[in-house]
């Protein structure tokens, strides 16, 4: 049988990988104006990890992740999420003891088990940022400005924000809110999709996102959440609509914004660009202040957000590069190389062709590769001890002596 690839996966290289490399490269430039710090979590975690964090009732728990056991019979997941990750190494390590505030951004795979499409695979990447310590509305406010400013950088364009809030566990608001959206259910029950017919009674608030056009027309008279917030969670939320103005940031309320898991509370919000369609969000994110407490730690105001880099990677337009590096043509083996050497050691991206084609076979491959100078060792050269120095932009050729290279690509930098 021959090799293939696992379904819903794929290779990433050349040119596909280019707009990844872009956005993430952006990205660490953003987010360290934001004094936000790099943190890299296990790609398998305990299965209990995902269950008691993500929620049982999520298709992500109960429907897409990637299971095994390992030798001793123990369950792990992969992982097909980050922030259940961030926090477990924010509890396991006391980072909250060690500091009144916390900021980290990832990047990397996560894994579920469903259809693959277009963007959309079983091994997708992420970007995501968590934010540690802060209650107020302020930290709401740079999520959503530092994602503005990384998708100004990434150039996307006419980018928007939904918002919404989903309340706060205190008995007068998000579970009393539970109950009236029960009741409308109930009372439209027999026109519901399968799934949403499940979640009345497990999961209410997630019929409020089901996708399927008939749930989504019936469940636009369901009660607003944000006309049910206790006293704290409205003054959050109209605190956090009063910042997004005054700072100038596009943004629509709506109230069926639930997102997909149940670790969330208060705020949650989306970000669109035009060139993934009106149903598409690029990201999203929101507060999960209980979600320390799930594990049994000791509460943390939290917020953070995650990007699809699949999904971004479609949108961007890669600059064409220019050109660059260093390639070294001749036939003397031992020269070429030692002229290579020198190049990389004195900090120059340097090329040459290991087969030694013929001249004109090798300024075919300068060509290619789009270089700056090309180095030229040809018979000439070698009985001079000089090399020929042709700058491929203006065409123009200068001869040096060999032992002042360095120099003068030192003396021709821009």
């Amino acid at each position: 049988m021959g090799l293939k690839i696992v379904k819903g996966m794929r290779d990433l290289q050349g040119e596909e990988i280019e707009p990844f490399q872009l956005i993430e490269a952006k990205a660490r430039e953003i987010f360290a104006l934001y004094n936000f710090q790099e943190i890299r979590t296990p790609i398998l975690e305990q299965t209990e990890l995902f269950a008691r964090g993500v929620g049982e009732e999520t298709d992500i728990v109960g429907k897409e992740m990637y299971l095994l056991e390992d030798r001793r019979g123990q369950s792990l997941a992969m992982r097909p999420e980050g922030t259940a990750s961030v926090v477990r190494s924010v509890i396991t390590n006391n980072l909250m003891q060690q500091n009144k505030l916390l900021r980290y951004f990832y990047f990397g795979p996560m894994f579920r088990f469903e259809r693959p499409q277009k963007g959309r695979y079983r091994q997708f990447y992420q970007i995501g940022v968590e934010y540690f310590g802060v209650s107020t509305p302020d930290a709401d406010l740079e999520m959503i400005l530092m994602l503005k400013h990384l998708f100004r950088e990434i150039n996307l364009q006419k980018v928007s924000f939904q918002i919404n809030s989903i309340g706060c566990q205190a008995e007068e608001c998000r579970p009393a809110y539970k109950v009236k959206l029960q009741e409308f259910l109930q009372g439209v029950k027999e026109d519901l999709c399968e799934n949403c017919i499940r979640r009345i009674d497990t999961n209410p608030l997630r019929v409020l996102d089901c996708k399927v056009p008939k749930c989504s027309q019936l469940t636009n008279d369901a009660p607003r959440i944000d006309e049910s917030l206790c006293g704290d969670c409205d003054e959050h939320y109209k605190e956090l609509q009063s910042l997004l103005k005054e700072h100038k940031v596009e943004y629509s309320v709506n109230s069926k914004l639930v997102r997909g898991l149940d670790y969330y509370s208060r705020t949650v919000f989306e970000v669109y660009s035009d060139g993934l369609g009106a149903q598409n969000a690029a990201g999203g994110g929101g507060r999960f202040d209980g979600l320390f407490q799930v594990y049994d730690a000791d509460p943390v105001p939290s917020i953070g957000f995650a990007l699809g880099l699949d999904r971004l990677a479609m949108l961007i337009d890669v600059p064409e590069k220019k050109e660059q590096g260093i390639f070294v043509v001749g036939h003397d083996r031992t020269i070429v190389g030692k002229i290579v050497a020198s190049c990389r050691e004195a900090g120059f991206s340097c090329m040459y062709d290991p087969f030694l084609s013929s001249m004109k076979s090798q300024f075919r491959q300068a060509n290619r590769l789009k270089v700056k100078k090309v180095l030229i060792l040809g018979g000439d050269e070698l009985k001079n001890n000089t090399l020929s120095v042709k700058d491929m932009a203006s065409s123009q050729q200068t001869t040096i002596n060999r032992e002042d290279l360095v120099q003068h690509l030192n003396e021709s930098k821009e």
